[in-house]
């Protein structure tokens, strides 16, 4: 009888267990945390979040500064520009998160647009007065973001060749740089201004290309004025003996 009583029991904590898991949401999205996930609603983002994480073969995510970066064909994708196209889709993306995801990355890579950049192959080979293509990446950085230590509000991509730059204000969004182009317009330039100082050149050319808003770069989220102002206001300071030259 005591082993009957026993049983029951057990079967009736394991159903308690049960009813409580459930409702308290352990199976459910954590809160959001981030501002592109606050862009979908609870199962939205759950079906969301299972897409992204069976993308990790051919691709990492990096959550905090919402991108997506793809490995091949190498595209930087924004977060948000991916959660927007989910949320558009309704309940096909509840039924078939991982074929929905896989479709948006897929149209994301095809064509660079706003929230999509296409990327060199890695940062730039060879030398351009004296710096190689780590040290190349390392001098942009300085420039967008002089001193700043390493950690989520930016990051160097050497195997893309891609700078990432957190950018605070009335939201946060981050500015990504293909540094292979960057390359390309800071080389023309050089021979142009040969007798210039190396590093005027870069900070020419990178804010040059950040004001211009042209190709080589773009936005998890378009900019507001107080973006673009914060950004450019570090092309004003920043003195030329923090890149070679």
């Amino acid at each position: 009888m005591w082993i009957a009583v026993g049983v029951a029991l057990a079967v009736a904590g394991v159903i308690v267990w049960s009813f409580r898991r459930g409702a308290s949401g352990a199976d459910e999205a954590p809160e959001p945390g981030w501002d592109w996930e606050s862009r979908l609603e609870e199962n939205a983002r759950v079906a969301f979040m299972e897409g992204l994480r069976a993308c990790h073969d051919r691709a990492v995510v990096s959550e905090e500064r919402g991108v997506l970066r793809l490995f091949e064909p190498p595209r930087v994708i924004s977060l948000p520009l991916l959660a927007d196209r989910f949320a558009a889709r309704g309940q096909d993306g509840l039924h078939d998160p991982e074929g929905v995801v896989r479709e948006l990355v897929e149209w994301c890579a095809a064509t660079e647009r706003p929230g999509v950049l296409h990327l060199s192959e890695g940062l730039p080979a060879g030398e351009a007065d004296g710096m190689d293509g780590a040290a190349f990446g390392a001098a942009v950085r300085e420039l967008v973001r002089p001193g700043s230590p390493a950690g989520g509000s930016w990051y160097l991509d050497e195997a893309g060749g891609c700078l990432e730059v957190v950018v605070p204000g009335e939201y946060a969004t981050t500015l990504l740089l293909d540094l292979g182009r960057v390359h390309e317009r800071y080389r023309a330039a050089r021979g142009e201004r040969a007798g210039m100082p190396a590093g005027a050149v870069l900070r020419d050319v990178v804010f040059g290309l950040i004001a211009a808003d042209g190709p080589g770069l773009t936005w998890t989220r378009p900019p507001s004025e107080r973006h673009r102002t914060a950004v450019l206001a570090a092309g004003r300071t920043a003195p030329e003996h923090r890149t070679a030259g």
